[in-house]
């Protein structure tokens, strides 16, 4: 055994470990650069980068600038000019502050850095590679800051062979942009990438004009604002209403005291106030703002800083909840426009409920069982509904029928017989005959089918029956040469997240694999003349979108059939009647009939169960017969 074991790890090793912590990615260099701008006090950004940020990061910015010797000693660890004691830990009021971010990517790639204040004459140059400082010079330059990073972890392999494809680091890159973009709407942005404008964004007036510019007039048009203000904790922001959902939470964005963050009790409370407003499995556009004391929130826990901690989570929780959901319940647009840092609040004009009425208030909606729609009534004749497909009927083609099949029931766990909890076992329940040969009672909650047995009552998921009988059909037609497209009557163009429009541009033959007759008008638009036949044409540009939503990182690659099946799974889920939608009689015997040609009908492609059977004698001991 050597004499000693314990030694300290050179500079240029713990930088890299610190820039291991930092920066996980381009995207995460993007993002330091960025602040680090912010913090400066600029008011104009401009992004450009190469091969996915690998090749080159160039950010450059009208901030304050620095002298020779700051400019250089930023390149150490631990230097900063955000912090001055421990205390100062305890109330964070800027975006960076850990001092690691610039060192730590300049111990992992060749990085120039231009600055120059106002008050000077020339600016100053300073050349580093892997970390150490090559070259310092005067030039000729406008007051403020462009870093440039070129190759990116070229002296650490492992973390450079882990990078994604271009676009997929393009993609992230794009995302962290727009993140910081819509927290900042006086700040004027461009981001560039291989010579193409990804985002140019002109200085907004409101948080609602930054939205409009990033994600188009359609969208912004159905965004509420909402104010609402507590002792010691704000939310601002605007919300979509509840006619607009995706099919993921891709566009719910959440920032305290002007910092993104990724956090489950912000997102759980949005979530919770669009419960029974969206169907369920629906996600809704939110960008919500938090702003509250800075001895309140802790964001020194990750070295990436898009994590918080709250010293008072639940009160952060009612107060988000309240913020929408008293918004949702007047869903007109005559709110005044929320604007980040504005401290006006016409909510707070009026009175708000006690904090025992609000939690109890919290308490009752998640009680309801995280259903969506259980608190639905059943639709009267005459009365409309939710309809995620627009006002196209129930499209399902008939296929030659099959002989008649027979399967036993899912059977609940308190279902026993009255005499013995085992004499169920010894006597199961009589098979359950086709579903089509059953009398239908009728629609419960605009989402279960009720069906008298000569056992009892069998409840059918409505949903979950359409998206087996759509899945198997699918990934029949799949197998059988490729998934029947039907062409629309005029072509439609969908527009695409400016973030995400090369990753789907890369995905277009999968898509078209699905049944969507796709192709690009456009760096930011496809244009769709047809859909999957199984569904129409209706609906085919929101089931576009939603399939779009879905879409990885990594596009629709990978896995070979077992996960392209995943994505069929997506497709059926998507293209499936929902929960909410008033099914007419003949429907429902249509449906019923089409799921009793289908295999494994007893659960949908995700293993939820299609019908849920009451025996008769269970019933009859409720009521004490």
């Amino acid at each position: 055994m050597p004499e000693h074991i314990v030694h300290i790890l050179p500079e240029q090793v713990a930088s890299q470990i610190a820039a291991g912590e930092v920066v996980e990615r381009p995207a995460s260099a993007v993002k330091e650069l960025i602040e680090n701008s912010l913090d400066a006090g600029a008011r104009s950004v401009s992004v450009e980068i190469l091969g996915g940020g690998s090749a080159l990061i160039a950010v450059a910015d009208d901030g304050s600038g620095m002298t020779r010797a700051d400019a250089v000693l930023s390149l150490r660890r631990h230097a900063t000019s955000k912090i001055r004691s421990a205390a100062d830990l305890s109330a964070i009021r800027t975006l960076g502050f850990r001092g690691e971010a610039l060192a730590s990517i300049a111990s992992v790639s060749h990085l120039r850095m231009q600055t120059r204040r106002a008050v000077d004459e020339h600016g100053v140059e300073v050349a580093a590679e892997a970390g150490n400082i090559e070259d310092t010079r005067t030039c000729a330059m406008a007051a403020g800051t462009r870093i440039e990073v070129r190759q990116l972890f070229f002296n650490t392999p492992a973390r450079l062979k882990f990078l994604k494809t271009l676009a997929t680091e393009q993609g992230a890159i794009a995302e962290a942009f727009q993140r910081i973009a819509l927290a900042n709407h006086h700040i004027a942005f461009c981001l560039n990438a291989d010579g193409r404008t990804i985002f140019d964004l002109p200085r907004a007036n409101s948080v609602l004009e930054r939205f409009r510019q990033v994600f188009g007039p359609k969208i912004a048009s159905r965004m509420l604002a909402f104010d609402f203000d507590r002792p010691g904790i704000r939310a601002q922001g605007l919300a979509a209403t509840s006619q607009e959902s995706f099919a993921t939470g891709r566009m719910i964005f959440t920032f305290v005291n002007g910092r993104s963050v990724r956090d489950r009790t912000l997102i759980r409370a949005i979530e919770q106030a669009y419960q029974t407003l969206i169907p369920r499995g629906r996600h809704p556009a939110a960008l919500l703002f938090v702003d509250m004391r800075h001895e309140d929130v802790d964001v020194n826990v990750h070295p990436m800083k898009t994590e918080v901690r709250f010293r008072n989570g639940g009160a952060v929780f009612e107060v988000v909840y309240h913020a929408l959901r008293d918004r949702l319940a007047d869903q007109t647009q005559n709110a005044p426009v929320a604007a980040s840092g504005d401290t006006s609040s016409a909510a707070s004009e009026a009175p708000a409920p006690s904090t025992d009425d609000a939690a109890t208030e919290v308490v009752t909606t998640a009680s309801m069982g995280g259903d969506a729609h259980a608190g639905q009534a059943a639709k009267a004749p005459g009365e409309s509904a939710p309809n995620p497909r627009g006002d196209a009927p129930l499209r399902l083609v008939p296929d030659a029928p099959n002989p008649a099949m027979f399967q036993r029931p899912l059977s609940l766990a308190y279902d026993r017989d009255a005499r013995g909890g085992g004499a169920a076992a010894a006597h199961p329940p009589a098979p359950i005959p086709m579903y089509s040969r059953l009398r239908v009672i009728g629609q419960i909650f605009a989402g279960y089918i009720a069906l008298e047995t000569e056992e009892g009552l069998l409840l059918i998921d409505q949903h979950a029956a359409h998206e087996r009988v759509t899945f198997e059909k699918l990934r029949r037609e799949l197998r059988d040469g490729g998934i029947r497209t039907q062409a629309m009557l005029a072509p439609v163009s969908v527009e695409l997240n400016p973030a995400r429009a090369s990753q789907v541009h890369g995905a277009l033959s999968e898509l078209c694999a699905m049944g969507f007759d796709v192709e690009p008008f456009g760096p930011t638009t496809l244009l769709l003349k047809g859909a999957p036949a199984v569904f129409g044409p209706e609906g085919g540009a929101k089931l576009l979108t939603d399939m779009i939503e879905s879409m990885g990182d990594g596009g629709f690659r990978g896995g070979g059939e077992a996960a392209f099946e995943n994505w069929l799974k997506q497709l059926a889920c998507h293209g499936s009647v929902r929960v909410g939608r008033v099914l007419e009689l003949a429907e429902i015997h249509s449906l019923l009939a089409e799921l009793d040609r289908t295999e494994f009908k007893t659960n949908c492609p995700h293993g939820r169960p299609v019908h849920i059977q009451f025996g008769r004698a269970q019933i009859e001991r409720m009521f004490r017969r």
